[in-house]
């Protein structure tokens, strides 16, 4: 299923939305809201209250919701002030540039707790963001950045921070999710492509059959032999399927 993602843009001015363009898009940064069982719209909306010039500076492109849905607060031509810092790590300033700011997209994510935890339709729609954009940028998972490992002392997102086996998983699933995997219409087609070239007459299976007898994937009548025009049961039948798609699946790679 598609990402359900709605566009708010927040109002030009100095403190969320400066209205720079952004550099080359280098990493994708990833946040946590600290402010457990909020939503992505009234996320969206401090984010614009900032706009008065009393909470300082911030703000991201995207917010996830605990429903999994998305809100877009800045095009992705903009600069959000999301990761700045006085400081920040050896890494950022080698991978991404001086400011990363200027060249890092930044995703806020809901959370349910105090230590950052998300609701799965959180975490699947966050995987599928980041996916997208990575491949859209010509990126890899190795691109993902947590705030933290881009400034050193801020603990976000927290959940990531404290559980590092979980960023490793998270990570894993949107690399994952940048590849793209053969649609299941596409196996059935090859698949019936090959199929109907497959001739009429029973001679020419013999030697197909003996050869997955002798593996074991077709049963005989009991006494060492195999009759090629026998009916197919239904395990048989699953493991031939199966197999048949592993290999359209490699050939399609």
């Amino acid at each position: 299923m598609g990402l359900n993602i709605q566009s708010s843009f927040l109002t030009p001015n100095p403190y969320s939305r400066p209205g720079i363009r952004l550099k080359r898009v280098k990493g994708i940064v990833i946040h946590w809201v600290a402010n457990p069982k909020s939503t992505a719209i009234n996320n969206r909306h401090f984010f614009e209250r900032r706009k008065a010039g009393k909470s300082g500076y911030g703000s991201a492109h995207y917010i996830v919701c605990l429903d999994g849905s998305i809100v877009q607060c800045l095009p992705e031509t903009e600069m959000a002030y999301h990761v700045g810092s006085n400081s920040y790590t050896a890494t950022a300033l080698s991978r991404l540039s001086r400011y990363p700011n200027d060249c890092t997209i930044g995703i806020e994510c809901c959370h349910t707790d105090w230590d950052g935890r998300m609701t799965p339709e959180t975490w699947t729609a966050t995987v599928k963001l980041a996916a997208q954009l990575l491949k859209r940028y010509g990126l890899t998972a190795n691109d993902l950045w947590l705030h933290q490992e881009v400034v050193g002392w801020k603990d976000c997102h927290r959940w990531f921070v404290n559980n590092p086996a979980e960023w490793a998983r998270f990570k894993r699933e949107v690399a994952d999710g940048i590849v793209d995997k053969p649609k299941r219409q596409e196996v059935v087609y090859l698949m019936s492509r090959y199929f109907k070239d497959i001739p009429q007459n029973l001679a020419w299976c013999k030697d197909h059959a003996d050869s997955l007898y002798e593996k074991g994937v077709l049963k005989g009548d009991g006494k060492g032999n195999l009759n090629p025009t026998d009916p197919l049961t239904r395990a048989e039948a699953a493991v031939l399927i199966d197999r048949a798609i592993d290999y359209v699946l490699k050939e399609m790679k």
